[in-house]
């Protein structure tokens, strides 16, 4: 008898304990989402809260699916760590490496003071990273500065990438189990927010989607989804726009056979069970690297029509009024494709040659228009060299052109802000030994966040910070109200709405802030040449 009051003595006991320890361990803050408590941590002051599960993990029989429901929990979980990125081969940019695909979290990082001080609920800004769709997280961008300086509740998310998260084929068709897998998480990440995002005192009927890269190339998808729908209500798309010639699903399904193929995966009807049976590591094995983007020019995962979350060339859409009709900005930096030649050929050495940037234009464009490109637009004589002469026809056929198609259509139903980032002094990721980077593909992100993106140790200038407090502060106009200039006693340059007559470009300077005007921007990057080039491409005639 006595021993069985000691144990049940030294259980209560060691409850008590449990409890205390417990209770000492959740200093931080809790909020209460639609599946359970949450435990964050009080930083920068921000809440923050790490590693939300917005989907369940697409492991096992979710592989290859459109993403589930998160599951509920009892008590609190702990949110104060960040969650695995998504699986990605170990290249530059890669993040937190892991094979785990239990990865589609997203972080919350939101002002400790409950509402604005006019009472009302804040502003969302949702991020979506870049990474050319096989690289990045949302833990690589530190969203502590934006949030303090916009006062809004800023979420960065994961998804799937690579092969994991864009391939398709007969058996996924067959089995019509989701589609678009990357573009579906990030909708279920929206949806989170519209369902979650009061609890942190942001506004589901204010949220800025925004992005750069592929990040910008999915928010262009969403622009024109039909199942994006009322998940955000403005968007700002750096540095990328899904390109004219979008597959269809037939096509992309018999490019993903090839590829299931060379792991294995032959097309019939043990193809998913094979490729679900796959380990992640021979996946990233067999899939192309970020250096493969830079040797291209060109993404090689990519969206497809699927007829219900991608449903039309994003040009057509646009030009037709069917699109999710929201305030938008869009822009590009003045050097795009400087970002993408040092991975793909200046660090083995040697400086990329005229055969190379010819099979690199053919490669991106076909063999019709390549002569057209190398000959006559975008001669290596005239430009310098071969690297600078493929930079530039990236820039321009890839980014700002893209860009100036959309504003030029979107501009007649919608508001629309244009900008070109030209700090050709920005700090360097990537130098190349052959070519000054200029503002290359990327240079603004330290700008819009005023952080490294992961690892980089980088540094503005005192002019680039007054660059960067601008730009965040237009973003921070924009976020509340779809406008970057109503006043708020700055001094910042008026950015005018695009129309179809001035064209107006912000161009984005250190201490230098000025407006392109009456088709200069169209006229550096041969914008006209390039918009009856993407009619071609888009009917497949180039």
């Amino acid at each position: 008898m006595t021993t069985t009051l000691t144990r049940r003595g030294l259980t209560a006991a060691s409850l008590i304990l449990s409890a205390l320890c417990t209770a000492h361990a959740q200093t931080g803050p809790v909020v209460r989402v639609a599946e359970g408590d949450l435990l964050g941590l009080s930083q920068d002051g921000l809440n923050q809260f790490r590693g939300i599960r917005y989907a369940s993990p697409p492991v096992g029989p979710l592989r290859w699916v459109a993403p589930q429901a998160p599951q509920a929990w009892s008590g609190v979980r702990d949110a104060t760590q960040f969650g695995a990125s998504c699986p990605q081969a170990p290249e530059p940019f890669a993040d937190n490496l892991s094979n785990s695909e239990d990865c589609l979290s997203l972080n919350v990082y939101a002002p400790a003071a409950p509402v604005t001080p006019g009472g009302k609920p804040r502003p969302v800004i949702v991020w979506i990273p870049g990474g050319g769709a096989v690289l990045g997280s949302a833990r690589q961008y530190d969203a502590s500065y934006l949030a303090n300086k916009t006062q809004a509740v800023v979420v960065t998310m994961n998804y799937r990438l690579g092969a994991l998260g864009y391939l398709w084929t007969s058996g996924m068709v067959g089995e019509k189990k989701g589609h678009n897998f990357s573009i579906q998480d990030q909708q279920a990440a929206l949806r989170w927010v519209q369902r979650n995002i009061a609890a942190f005192h942001g506004d589901p009927k204010n949220v800025t989607l925004s992005g750069e890269s592929v990040g910008s190339i999915s928010a262009s998808l969403h622009l024109v989804s039909p199942t994006a729908a009322g998940l955000f209500h403005r968007v700002l798309m750096a540095s990328g726009i899904v390109p004219p010639a979008i597959d269809p699903s037939a096509k992309a399904a018999a490019k993903g056979d090839a590829f299931a193929q060379t792991i294995g995966c032959p097309p019939g009807p043990g193809q998913m069970a094979c490729l679900r049976a796959t380990p992640v590591d021979a996946i990233l094995r067999a899939s192309p690297t970020y250096a493969d983007i830079g040797r291209a020019g060109d993404l090689y995962w990519k969206s497809f029509i699927d007829g219900e979350v991608v449903t039309d060339n994003i040009f057509s859409a646009i030009s037709k009024g069917q699109f999710n009709r929201v305030p938008i900005i869009v822009g590009s930096t003045r050097d795009e494709g400087r970002g993408f030649i040092p991975l793909g050929y200046d660090l083995d050495g040697t400086a990329m040659t005229e055969a190379e940037y010819v099979a690199a234009v053919k490669a991106f464009i076909g063999p019709v228009v390549q002569p057209v490109i190398t000959q006559w637009l975008y001669p290596s004589a005239r430009l310098g060299n071969p690297s600078l002469a493929f930079s530039q026809f990236l820039t321009d056929s890839g980014f700002a052109c893209q860009a100036n198609e959309v504003s030029q259509r979107a501009s007649t139903y919608v508001p629309v802000y244009t900008y070109e980032f030209a700090d050709r002094t920005a700090p360097e990721y990537v130098p190349s030994p052959f070519m000054a980077s200029g503002a290359f593909h990327a240079a603004d992100l330290l700008y819009w966040f005023q952080t490294p993106v992961g690892a980089a140790p980088l540094t503005l200038n005192a002019a680039q910070l007054r660059l960067s407090d601008q730009m965040i502060r237009y973003w921070k106009r924009f976020a509340e109200t779809g406008d970057p200039n109503v006043r708020d006693g700055s001094a910042d340059p008026a950015w005018p709405r695009y129309n179809k007559l001035s064209t107006p470009y912000l161009t984005l300077v250190p201490d230098a802030i000025t407006v392109q005007d009456w088709g200069a921007f169209q006229r550096a990057h041969q914008c006209g040449t390039w918009s009856t080039l993407y009619v071609l491409r888009a009917l497949g005639l180039s």
